[in-house]
């Protein structure tokens, strides 16, 4: 085994992938290193939804972000079909954010003055296109662009096109070390291996902590536990992705729906509990009544990486030449792995980038904010 690469990344998930995706296509020698296998962490734990303009309220440098990197998987729907045979199954039905109370509702049309791809819908427009809703809503913003896509088949897909382009992907191989051994090389120590790399990333979500401690980078990332529930029911039909109250209903298409998502900070497991999971049938009942003679399905939790501001560390070590970290995204992985792969892709390759988002998710950004 060739154990020497252009670009080492530490983190198997759906972030990892994009830039491993990225960077094989362009001709770098890649190697990526999963812990346990591809995806199985935050990814397959996500819903996949593409919340740029649910989730994301401020009209700034993150917002910008979000919105290019959603859409970018209209052309990476195509072009991971070519590589990989993989459908990452994108749905463009967009969403609803229901209004359950006068106040929402004026908040709500109120945010239509600032945003041209949204418009409100009144209470009887949103029954008549998805009657399976309560008719206890106020109305609800509709939002055309925000539709999801699944993050298992996203991820494969990555992966299979960073191989079909040479790159290399190891599973149950995690880095224990990452330690500079010369001006323009890092030593990767597993317990198979050891591996040098000019270029790392580290982009492994929430457990990239440890290396944020181990380089001496004082990171604030935390695990905010997510549950999730799936059902099934032949009786509710939904064509559009609900979202309210920090909560969504994710129709996939084939029957399903994925219910998502609680929030618990600085919960490190990884198991649901009847508590998470009651709590979303409590927001979930009052929307959709028939739901109550529903198929559960499955239940599952993952663990968000959050920072202290929300936003994700995408960027360069603030001392350390070639080393970069991409993780950080909290509720919005999925919806930025697309972008986060080019804006990574582009720090090695040395190509201009764009002012605002450097300064937006770089890692000295507290530092930054403190001196000022």
């Amino acid at each position: 085994m060739v154990n020497h690469y252009d670009v080492g990344i530490v983190g198997g998930g759906i972030i990892g992938q994009s830039i491993a995706y990225q960077l094989a296509k362009e001709g770098l020698a890649v190697v990526v290193f999963e812990s346990n296998r591809i995806g199985k962490g935050a990814t397959s734990a996500a819903a996949g939804m593409l919340g740029a303009n649910s989730e994301l309220e401020n009209n700034d440098a993150f917002f910008s972000f979000a919105k290019e990197s959603q859409r970018q998987y209209h052309k990476l729907c195509e072009e991971l079909l070519q590589y990989s045979q993989i459908n990452i199954q994108l749905v463009d039905n967009g969403m609803y954010k229901l209004a359950l109370t006068d106040s929402e509702a004026e908040s709500l049309q109120h945010t239509t003055k600032h945003h041209q791809a949204i418009e409100w819908h009144p209470k009887d427009i949103v029954l008549n296109n998805e009657p399976n809703v309560t008719n206890e809503i106020k109305g609800a913003l509709y939002i055309p662009e925000d539709g999801h896509v699944s993050p298992i088949h996203v991820c494969a897909a990555f992966a299979k096109s960073a191989s079909h382009f040479g790159a290399t992907i190891l599973e149950n191989t995690p880095v224990q070390r990452i330690q500079k051994v010369a001006n323009d090389e890092y030593r990767l120590s597993t317990p198979h291996a050891n591996f040098t790399c000019e270029h790392v990333v580290v982009a492994n979500g929430v457990w990239s902590n440890y290396f944020f401690n181990e380089l001496g980078v004082q990171s604030g990332l935390k695990p905010v536990k997510g549950e999730c529930f799936s059902f099934q029911s032949s009786e509710i039909h939904l064509e559009r992705t609900l979202f309210f109250d920090h909560c969504y209903i994710v129709p996939k298409g084939d029957g399903r729906f994925v219910v998502g998502a609680s929030m618990v900070e600085n919960d490190w497991s990884t198991e649901p509990t009847l508590g998470g999971i009651q709590s979303l049938f409590e927001k979930v009942i009052p929307i959709l009544p028939n739901i109550k003679s529903a198929k559960l399905l499955e239940t599952w939790a993952g663990l968000r990486p959050q920072t202290d501001d929300g936003k994700p560390y995408i960027g360069k070590h603030p001392t350390e030449e070639n080393l970069y970290f991409a993780t950080g995204h909290y509720r919005n992985g999925i919806l930025l792995a697309p972008k986060t792969g080019t804006m990574i892709r582009d720090f090695i390759l040395k190509r201009t980038q764009q002012e605002e988002y450097v300064n937006a998710f770089s890692l000295d950004r507290k530092l930054v904010k403190m001196m000022r």
